[in-house]
């Protein structure tokens, strides 16, 4: 039995309807989606934070019940901040991100360093190792418009995406159907 979600022209549809709108949101307005992506997050670890609080007090082992109620205060923590403060959370998150980007170029670009003479290509490492590091440097230095860059680019693959499912959606939804082996029309289908 075939998944008519994912062989349909309705299938195909819908994911293209709903990547097109996603893309639209994050290319062109990256600011308010990216804000709104980090309330929903925040939402989902207070929720998480609640559920853990609930069964802290359910619990009848201590030891458990410690444990779920540092959970939930940490989570309920975490999620407050992510719901009141989505812009210093995006940055936070970037911040972090730049600084992991510049570890790993400078341990890539040693790491090319020494083996230069080992290897004919490392020098494609060394400009990928350059590369990294200026990207960690560009977020640390513009945190929010980092992440918006981040977003805008995501937003056009989605772009992409939803076209090409859309013309498949097309593609698909001209395509003779068949019933048990034969090609039959619409108002044929309807009938059987």
């Amino acid at each position: 039995m075939q998944n008519r979600m994912f062989t349909s022209y309705r299938g195909a549809l819908v994911r293209g309807v709903i990547a097109v709108i996603a893309g639209g949101l994050a290319v062109f307005v990256p600011n308010i989606t990216l804000q709104s992506i980090v309330v929903y997050i925040g939402l989902l670890i207070l929720l998480g934070g609640l559920v853990s609080l609930l069964f802290a007090l359910r619990s009848k082992n201590p030891s458990g019940r410690n444990m779920l109620m540092t959970q939930a205060v940490f989570n309920l923590i975490i999620g407050i901040l992510f719901v009141a403060l989505p812009a210093t959370m995006v940055k936070i998150f970037v911040i972090v991100l730049g600084i992991g980007f510049l570890f790993i170029g400078i341990f890539q670009l040693m790491g090319a360093l020494n083996a230069r003479h080992e290897y004919g290509w490392s020098w494609i490492y060394f400009i990928i190792s350059v590369l990294v590091i200026i990207a960690g440097g560009v977020m640390l230095a513009n945190p929010f418009s980092s992440a918006e860059t981040i977003l805008t680019f995501i937003g056009v693959l989605l772009l992409i995406y939803g076209l090409a499912e859309l013309y498949m959606s097309w593609k698909l939804s001209r395509q003779p159907k068949t019933y048990h082996g034969k090609e039959v029309t619409d108002t044929h289908f309807e009938e059987l």
